[in-house]
């Protein structure tokens, strides 16, 4: 399994690395595990939804157009 260093931390952001560890009863490298993991995630979600909406707009679609059109569909319907 590789093994990540990191140097020259802010005393601050150590602080709150420990106390969410201690918080959550894991140890520092379990805790940074998982909030990297979940960083990466929203990440990649934020990513996905930025590509979406160029795929979108590149094709000529208005949201607030295109909005208001499907709320008077529904409400019609």
């Amino acid at each position: 399994m590789p093994v990540l260093q990191v140097r020259n931390i802010p005393q601050e952001l150590f602080d709150k690395l420990v106390a969410s560890a201690e918080a959550e009863r894991r140890s520092i490298t379990q805790q940074t595990i998982v909030l990297l993991e979940k960083a990466l995630r929203q990440e990649e979600d934020t990513r996905r939804r930025k590509e979406a909406l160029q795929k979108l707009t590149t094709r000529g679609y208005s949201w607030k157009e295109d909005a208001a059109q499907m709320v008077r569909e529904d409400r019609d319907r």
